[in-house]
C-alpha cells in the first residue's frame, strides 16, 4: 500500500446517510425476520403434532358401533385434498398471527451468533494435516444467492457450528483461535463512538471484514454492536457516483466497498444494499479500458495491482451478494484479462509492470482464485512462488517482528491463496504462519510492525489497526474466505486490450 498524504485519518464526510431512527428500523426489520425464520419451523411443527395427538385421542375414545342385521352400504370418496387444504390454512392462519406479533417481540438477551471461547473448542494444537491431493472445486466453485436462507451455504464456515468444523479440518490451532478472540476484543476496544476506526474508511473496512469474517452480525452477543455502528459508519461513508473521502489514492473506497458488500451478504439489511450497489457502481466505472486500476481511478496508462487487487475483492463480493448492477460480471472478465497480462511465465506478477513486485505475486493468484480462474497456468506459477521464495519469508519474520512491515501486506493474500490450494504446501505453511503470528501478538490483543511509509505498521493507533487486521484475517482464513464461481470463457479474450508497461517511479511495496 502506498505513501498516505499528510491529511491521511482526517475525514470528513457530507450526511447524506439515513437517520438513526431510519437505520433502528431497518434494524428492528432484520431482527423480526431472524425472529420468524427460526419460530416458523417449531410452529408449524407444533401445529402438526396437536393435530396428530387430537386424531389419535379421538381414534383411542371413539365408541364401538352396534351391530345390526341389515346395513346398507354407500362408498363415498372422500376429499384427501380438501383436508390437508384445511390443515395447511390452520397452520397458516397460526403464523399469521405469530408473524404480526413479532416486530413487537422483544429481542432477547441470547442470539443465535454468539462469541465465546466455546468456539474454539475443537480446535488443535498438534500439527495440521489435510489431503495432499484435496480438490476445493467443490467448495470454490458455487453459484452466489442473495436470500439469507440460502446465503447461509455461502458463509456456513462463520456460524459456530460451521468453524468449529473448519477449524478441526483445515488444521487450526487453539492459540491461533484465541488470538483471534484476543485482536477482536482490543479492536471492539479502540472503535470510536462514530462507529469507525480512527475515521479511516480503509481501517474500518478491515477492521468490519475481521468481524464478519468470525460470523458477527448486529444480533450477537459480544460484538453486536461493535457490528453495527461500523456498518452504519461505513454507510454513510460512501455516496453516490464518488469515492468516499480517503487516503488520497481511493484504497478506502474499495475497501469499504468490500466490507459493505460482506455485510450485505451475510445479513440482507436494506440500507447496505444502497451502499454497496452505489460503492460498486464507482468501482466499475473507475475501472481501466484493459482491466485494471490506478490510483483515485484514474484511466491513464499506469496500472496498480496493489491497488487493483482490494477492488476486484470488492467485485467478487458484490457478486456474491447479489449485486444488480448489470455491468459487474463483464468487469470482472476484464479484471482477469489483466491480472493475467501482469505477470511473466515464471509466476511473478507485478506492482506496476508485468513481473515487477515482490509482495504482489500472492495478490494476483489469489484475485485469479476468486474470480474462478484458480486452475490457470499463472495461479499454478505464483504458487510455486508463494511455496518457495514467499515461504522463506517467514524465517525472517520469525527472528525480528520489527522487519516484517513490507511481507505483512504480501503475507495477508499469500496464506489465503495457499490455503485455496490446500495439500502438502499448506499443511507446511499452516505450521508456520499461525505459531509465528501468535508469538508476535502484543498481550493487548493488537499487532505491531516497523513503521513504513505508506501507512503500514508503526507505533501510532493507526498503525496498530492496520497490522491487526491483516493478522487476523490470516488467523480467520480457515472459515472466512470467499466462495468463488465459474465465469464465463466467452469473450474474455477480446477484452483487456491495452495492458501495456507502466513507470516505475512510484513503486512502493516491495
Amino acid at each position: 500500500m502506498e505513501e498516505y498524504d499528510e491529511a491521511y485519518g482526517e475525514y470528513t464526510y457530507e450526511d447524506v446517510g439515513l437517520s438513526e431512527e431510519e437505520v433502528q428500523i431497518h434494524l428492528a426489520a432484520y431482527r423480526s425476520r431472524r425472529i420468524r425464520e427460526n419460530s416458523i419451523g417449531p410452529l408449524t411443527s407444533f401445529v402438526f403434532h396437536m393435530i396428530l395427538l387430537i386424531s389419535l385421542s379421538l381414534f383411542v375414545t371413539a365408541q364401538p358401533a352396534e351391530y345390526v342385521d341389515a346395513i346398507e352400504v354407500s362408498i363415498e370418496e372422500i376429499e384427501i385434498k380438501e383436508v390437508t387444504e384445511k390443515i395447511i390454512e390452520e397452520v397458516k392462519e397460526v403464523a399469521e398471527e405469530v408473524t404480526e406479533e413479532a416486530p413487537e417481540m422483544e429481542v432477547p438477551d441470547v442470539v443465535t451468533e454468539t462469541v465465546s471461547d466455546s468456539a474454539i473448542e475443537d480446535a488443535s494444537d498438534d500439527a495440521p494435516e489435510s489431503e495432499d491431493e484435496m480438490d476445493m472445486e467443490d467448495v470454490l466453485d458455487v453459484i452466489p444467492h442473495n436470500t439469507p436462507l440460502k446465503m447461509s451455504g455461502l458463509y456456513g464456515g462463520r456460524t459456530p457450528k460451521g468453524r468449529a468444523g473448519a477449524l478441526k479440518k483445515y488444521g487450526a490451532t487453539n492459540a491461533g483461535q484465541t488470538s483471534v478472540l484476543n485482536a477482536l476484543r482490543w479492536l471492539a476496544k479502540v472503535q470510536r463512538d462514530n462507529g469507525s476506526w480512527e475515521d479511516n474508511p480503509a481501517h474500518s473496512g478491515l477492521a468490519l471484514l475481521c468481524f464478519l469474517a468470525h460470523g458477527e452480525t448486529p444480533l450477537s452477543e459480544e460484538f453486536g454492536l461493535t457490528v453495527q455502528k461500523s456498518m452504519q459508519w461505513l454507510s454513510s461513508s460512501i455516496q453516490e457516483g464518488k469515492p468516499c473521502a480517503t487516503d488520497g489514492h481511493q484504497y478506502g473506497h474499495a475497501i469499504a466497498t468490500y466490507a459493505i458488500a460482506e455485510a450485505y451478504g451475510m445479513t440482507q439489511i436494506p440500507f447496505l444494499q444502497t451502499s454497496m450497489e452505489y460503492g460498486l457502481d464507482t468501482i466499475i466505472k473507475g475501472q481501466q479500458p484493459g482491466g485494471g486500476f490506478d490510483y483515485n481511478y484514474k484511466k491513464g496508462p499506469r496500472w496498480d495491482l496493489s491497488y487493483a487487487g482490494w477492488n476486484f475483492q470488492a467485485l467478487k463480493a458484490g457478486l456474491v451478494a447479489g449485486s444488480a448492477n448489470e455491468d459487474l460480471p463483464k468487469a470482472i472478465e476484464k479484471g482477469i484479462v489483466f491480472i493475467k497480462r501482469s505477470t511473466y511465465k515464471n509466476g511473478k506478477f507485478g506492482y506496476s509492470s508485468p513481473g515487477s513486485g515482490k509482495n504482489m505475486t500472492g495478490v494476483g493468484t489469489l484475485c485469479l482464485q476468486l474470480l474462478g480462474e484458480k486452475r490457470s497456468d499463472e495461479v499454478k506459477g505464483g504458487l510455486e512462488t508463494i511455496n518457495d521464495e514467499r515461504y522463506k519469508l517467514w524465517d525472517d519474520v520469525a527472528k525480528d517482528w520489527e522487519n516484517i512491515a513490507n511481507p505483512l501486506y504480501g503475507f495477508y493474500y499469500d496464506t489465503q491463496a495457499v490455503f485455496h490450494q490446500q495439500g502438502a504446501d499448506w499443511n507446511r505453511w499452516n505450521k508456520t504462519f499461525q505459531k509465528i503470528l501468535v508469538d508476535g501478538q502484543h498481550r493487548e490483543g493488537y499487532w505491531t510492525t516497523k513503521e513504513v511509509s505508506h501507512g503500514l505498521g508503526g507505533a501510532s493507533l493507526q498503525g496498530k489497526i492496520l497490522s491487526t487486521t491483516l493478522c487476523l484475517l490470516q488467523l480467520e482464513v480457515f472459515y472466512r474466505y470467499l466462495p468463488t464461481f465459474k465465469m464465463p470463457k466467452e469473450n474474455v479474450a477480446n477484452v483487456g486490450a491495452g495492458i501495456g508497461e507502466a513507470d516505475d517511479s512510484n513503486l512502493i511495496i516491495e
